[in-house]
């Protein structure tokens, strides 16, 4: 059983996960009032946002103010002349919430840790629920404001731990590790415009909910075959499934989403066996992140891009 702080971590990466991701599926939308490359460009403009975000958490102590701040600017995303400062101030708030989820899930236990790195599937999953039921921009903006201020005061009592003021920065290679372990879920971002007009969109849910089992999994497999080994097995079926899914059939999105994001599950341990500190890996996470910025807009000028990347970085994973 889950405790309710153990669960907290799990809250933090889901919901900020949410509103940074439920544009994806707009994009078509949105690419009416923008250039395409724009449209692309607000999904990932927060990915710049999330490394100031991992800092200031060395700073930061409540819980609820980030998420009244969140349920603001989620509600400022209907006005479109100020959308691209909201998004950026969005993936400040993402960088600081996730931060402190994976700082104290790594702190836990493995199943824990799982769900709360899972938190971007359930995030992806609202999404998807919140686009198919409602199906309109400003509505889910309203909605969703009103539903994560609801949250915040769920319990007043609960707040980040007190943290001790101390700036410290990762490992180069802490973060070149999550910059290719990331990889495959900023591919992901691309999916919903394309799913959408081979009317596949439908995949993207049974993908995402197979991916939070695989999350809990392999962290117990990894603690029966080894960490190393595990993180090269499943990188090999990112990338099978991963140039599969863009260059021959949609229908191995299962396999390379759930893997391909369940991995995350597997880089927090493995870069503390590397002696990299657990307050420092939600800062690694957000600066590997801006590959969040660059694939979408990679995308926009070379649809291929996404294949390239992922081959590049995945090899790049396996030798470290």
């Amino acid at each position: 059983m889950i405790s309710k702080k153990e669960f907290l971590p799990i809250l933090a990466y889901s919901i900020p996960t949410y509103v940074l991701v439920y544009p994806s599926f707009f994009v078509n939308t949105l690419a009416r009032e923008f250039p395409y490359w724009e449209a692309f460009l607000l999904l990932s403009l927060p990915f710049l946002g999330r490394i100031i975000g991992s800092l200031i958490y060395q700073f930061f102590k409540s819980y609820i103010i980030p998420l009244l701040t969140l349920s603001i600017l989620t509600l400022l995303q209907i006005d479109l002349n100020i959308i691209f400062p909201v998004r950026f101030l969005i993936g400040i708030i993402f960088g600081l919430m996730t931060s402190y989820a994976v700082d104290n899930a790594v702190k836990t236990n493995n199943l824990v840790l799982g769900l709360t790195t899972a938190g971007w599937s359930i995030g992806w999953i609202l999404s998807y629920i919140a686009y198919t039921t409602i199906h309109n921009w400003n509505q889910i903006c309203i909605i969703s404001s009103i539903i994560i201020v609801s949250i915040a005061f769920l319990d007043r009592r609960v707040s980040l731990d007190k943290i001790k003021i101390n700036i410290s920065l990762p490992k180069t290679s802490s973060i070149i590790v999550y910059f290719s372990a990331l990889t495959p879920a900023f591919t992901l971002q691309i999916i919903p415009s394309i799913f959408e007009k081979a009317h596949t969109t439908w995949l993207i849910l049974p993908s995402y909910l197979l991916s939070i089992a695989v999350y809990a999994i392999l962290p117990i497999i990894a603690s029966k075959i080894g960490l190393k080994r595990c993180i090269i097995i499943t990188t090999l079926g990112i990338l099978i499934s991963g140039i599969t899914t863009f260059l021959i059939t949609p229908y191995t999105l299962l396999p390379y989403t759930s893997l391909g994001l369940g991995i995350l599950s597997l880089i927090p341990k493995y870069l503390t066996t590397k002696n990299e500190k657990a307050n420092t890996l939600g800062i690694a996470l957000n600066i590997g992140s801006i590959g969040g910025l660059i694939i979408p807009t990679l995308y926009t000028i070379i649809p291929t891009s996404p294949e390239s990347i992922l081959v590049i970085t995945s090899i790049i994973l396996l030798t470290i």
